[in-house]
This record gives structure tokens, C-alpha cells and sequence, in this order.
């Protein structure tokens, strides 16, 4: 690529690679530089996602304001679809934090509010970032400028994406982002507060897998302890559970106003606020947080870890080979079902199984599935389609190992259903006595993570749930 050009523009260098393609800097005819995203392969070659892509391009064209950098170019219908935008001259958020440490209180109010500014300024477009993290953000000269906007929107219900995988990053995904559920600007504003954490230093849901960390956004509270005691308040409410709880952007901008002195920007020599009588932080104008939420119980480093159990290398590749040839059989059955003179019917409904085993095998190749087990209980599927088995809820559990298979029963109260969205995987079933039983001879744990037996008995022995262990043969 380098020397090329993607459209009118002369490639000069890579500036990094994501998940769905690579950003290069290149330069106009006259010499100005853009940043251009070239789209990875395997969405360019869905219809789907680039009739999306133009959309969202012609949306992102019209997002103004001084925080974000603007579109100026874009080929949906090129072999690889591309977007330029003004290149801006800067480190991102993720290397200045890695670089020189956390961002003092006086900085990270300034961000809050350049945050805010730009969410508002997409929002009003009708777009939803989705992605927003510390990558994605430009510490500028002249203040931080949000990237990548209206991008991820166009892979979401692509072929790329049918197995309900989550667009956007592990521990910024909002909770309703991670299950699948629709995506509003108040999953930016979550995203904003978990921004907001690493930027102090912290993590909002501590690190590890993706895996662990949706599970965490959904389920747990979100760690600010990295974040000053002034700031805090509005921290907490960005990352509520609950979506219509999040202020707005223009509800945030309210409050970092008044800690932020406009005036520095605009002057060499820094001015002083006027001094004000001492009072409380200003709050949000939402309703109160409530009991037992982050401001009463926030999630201290020391906090119990999760335990992880993933499907082993060996049995994912062995399912991963039975879908594929049970792809490719229905595929000639309904390509070579005229040799054998097959009704139409059945060679078209052959098809429709091909596909449709085809969306689950690149399901497969996207995500593992698994099991997680944390003091809330006891999580089943994968990480965007988990339903969980609280302890509250559980009469017992009995883990029943044999030499070929085992099995984890748990057996739950009289009126507990499983959520009505969460597809159960062909390892779970439920009995008709309401037990659920989970197949897990295949499962092993993750770095750090005791063994299965050992994990269950210490937890149910913790929230007083009889446990049985049972060796067969």
C-alpha cells in the first residue's frame, strides 16, 4: 500500500490496524493529510454491510463540532471500502495514559467535557458511535477529537456479524450492548465513563478475557476507585446498569462546566475561577441512584476473581470440523439434487439448512462459549448469549464425573425460567423436573482458575447451597 494511492490519495504509512481494517495516512493532491480506514476483506465482501457503510458515511459527513475529525472522503463501492477523514496530529488517549501515567483531575474533567461535546455532536446526526474507547480518542493541541464514528453500525446484522456478536470493545460495551439488545447514545455515555476510569488509571471491569469482562458489564458493578472523589458522582452515573438512568451528553456538559476554567484556552497566562463559596459537587438532574448500586458498593481490586471454563482447543476444532462438513453435504445435496431427481422443495430447503449451519460455524470461529462462575452464580453460553443461575435461586448442585463425561446439575426454585432470549446451547438442557444440567467434560479453566469441582464447592459453600460431588466408575 505504501506509495499507492486509495482513491485520489498517495499512501505515505500505516497507522495502525483494528478489528475491521487498517488506517493509513495519506495526502490529497495538494498536500493535505487525511487518515484513511480501508475496510478488511471479509466485510467488503457483504452486500449488506456496504449499503450500511455508505449510510453511515453519509451521516458521519454531516457530524460537525470541534471534537471529532471530519469526513471528507469516502468509496463504499470500491474492492475495499474506504472513509478518509482529516488526519489530526496527536497520541491517542491509550498511549499518553501508557506513556506518562493517568490524567490528573483538571485534565479529566477537560476530557468529560470534550466527550460530552462530541457524543452531542453525533448524536444530533442520528449516529451512535459504539465503539468509543481510549484508541479511539486524539489528545490534539487544540483539545481531544473522537475518531471512527459511524463505523461499527455498519457491521452490526451483517453476514460477518449474524452470530449476535457485540460490535464494540470489552470493558466499554454498555450492558445492553453486550446482550444484543438495541444501541442508543446512552451506550456512549457508558462507554464515556468507562473511558473516563482509564484515563485516571483504573479499569471500570477489571481486565482478562472479553469474555469475563461482558460478563462483568452486564452482572457487576463497575470499579471507580481510580477516580477523584469530585468526579466520582458523574462517573458512576454514566455507567448505571440501567440505560435511562445515564444523563445525556448535554447533562454531562452541565456539570463539567462548572469545574472547567474556559478561560485557559484562551489566554497564555492561565486565569483563576472566581473563588466561590465552599458547596457540594453539582449533581446530575436523573433520578437517584439506586440501593446497592456503585456509589454504595464499588468493586475494589481485592474483589473475588471470576472463574472461567472454555471449551478445550481439541473439542472446539472437532465441532468446528463437524459444521463444516455438514455444511458442505447439505450444499450438494441442494447443488446436485437434479442428478438424482430430488423435489425442489427439499434441495431448496437443503439450502436454507446450509446457511443457516453457516452463520453458526462462523459463530464458532468468532467466540468460544463456556462456563463462568462469580458470587452472582453460575453463567451458561457465551459471552453475547448468557444466562446466568444466581445462588439465590439454587436449591443444590450436584457435579456428577465419570471417565467419558460430566455433569454439573443445578437444580433452581420452582418459579425460575431461563431468560426468553437466551438461545440454551446443545451442552445445556433442562429436565422436566426443572434442573439444569451442563455438560462439562469438555471444559477447561482458564489461567488461574482452579478446577471445576473445587470452584463449585467453594461458592455454593459460601452462599449455603448443598453441593454433592459424585465419582461414577
Amino acid at each position: 500500500m505504501i506509495g499507492g494511492r486509495i482513491g485520489t490519495y498517495i499512501i505515505v504509512r500505516e497507522l495502525g490496524s483494528g478489528g475491521m481494517g487498517s488506517v493509513y495516512l495519506g495526502r490529497s493532491r495538494a498536500g493535505r493529510p487525511v487518515a484513511i480506514k480501508v475496510i478488511k476483506a471479509e466485510y467488503a465482501a457483504d452486500p449488506e454491510f456496504r449499503r450500511r457503510f455508505r449510510t453511515e458515511v453519509e451521516a458521519a459527513r454531516k457530524v460537525g463540532g470541534f471534537h471529532t475529525a471530519a469526513v471528507v472522503d469516502a468509496d463504499p463501492d470500491a474492492p475495499q471500502p474506504w472513509m478518509a477523514s482529516a488526519y489530526v496530529e496527536g497520541p491517542t488517549l491509550a498511549k499518553e495514559v501508557a506513556r506518562h501515567g493517568p490524567l490528573d483531575e483538571k485534565r479529566l474533567w477537560a476530557l468529560a467535557a470534550a466527550l460530552a461535546e462530541a457524543l452531542r455532536a453525533i448524536h444530533a446526526c442520528g449516529l451512535v458511535h459504539r465503539d468509543l474507547k481510549p484508541g479511539n480518542i486524539i489528545l490534539a493541541d487544540d483539545g481531544p477529537r473522537v475518531l471512527d464514528f459511524g463505523i461499527a453500525r455498519a457491521a452490526e446484522g451483517t453476514r460477518v456479524t449474524a452470530e449476535r456478536v457485540a460490535i464494540g470493545t470489552p470493558g466499554f460495551i454498555a450492558p445492553e450492548q453486550a446482550q444484543g439488545l438495541e444501541v442508543t447514545g446512552a451506550c456512549d455515555v457508558f462507554a464515556l465513563g468507562a473511558v473516563l476510569v482509564a484515563a485516571a488509571g483504573g479499569s471500570a471491569f477489571g481486565g482478562g478475557q472479553p469474555y469475563g469482562l461482558l460478563y462483568r458489564a452486564v452482572h457487576e458493578e463497575a470499579d471507580v476507585s481510580a477516580i477523584p472523589a469530585a468526579l466520582s458522582p458523574l462517573v458512576v452515573a454514566c455507567l448505571r446498569k440501567e440505560w435511562e438512568l445515564r444523563p445525556t451528553p448535554e447533562q454531562l456538559l452541565d456539570v463539567c462546566v462548572e469545574r472547567i476554567d474556559v478561560a485557559e484556552t484562551a489566554t497564555t497566562e492561565p486565569m483563576r475561577p472566581p473563588q466561590r463559596a465552599a458547596k457540594e459537587p453539582p449533581l446530575l438532574v436523573t433520578r437517584p441512584l439506586p440501593s446497592g448500586s456503585a456509589a454504595d458498593h464499588p468493586r475494589s481490586a481485592g474483589a473475588d476473581p471470576i472463574a472461567l471454563y472454555l471449551r478445550s482447543r481439541r473439542s472446539r476444532m472437532s465441532l468446528i470440523l463437524r459444521n463444516t462438513l455438514l455444511v458442505l453435504v447439505f450444499v450438494a445435496f441442494a447443488a446436485g439434487g437434479g442428478l438424482v431427481h430430488v423435489a425442489e422443495g427439499l434441495r431448496a430447503l437443503a439450502g436454507f439448512t446450509a446457511f443457516l449451519m453457516l452463520l453458526r460455524l462462523f459463530g464458532l470461529l468468532s467466540q468460544s462459549d463456556g462456563l463462568v462462575l462469580n458470587d452472582l452464580g453460575i453463567g451458561v453460553g457465551s459471552p453475547t448469549n448468557l444466562a446466568v443461575l444466581r445462588w439465590s435461586e439454587a436449591t443444590s448442585v450436584e457435579l456428577r464425573q465419570g471417565a467419558r463425561d460430566s455433569v454439573l446439575t443445578v437444580r433452581m426454585s420452582e418459579d425460575h425460567l431461563l431468560p426468553m432470549a437466551f438461545l440454551k446451547p446443545r451442552w445445556v438442557r433442562r429436565s422436566r423436573d426443572g434442573a439444569i444440567h451442563i455438560r462439562t467434560a469438555w471444559m477447561l479453566p482458564s489461567a488461574g482458575t482452579a478446577p471445576l469441582a473445587e470452584t463449585v464447592r467453594s461458592f455454593a459453600a459460601r452462599h449455603h447451597v448443598p453441593a454433592t460431588e459424585i465419582q461414577d466408575g
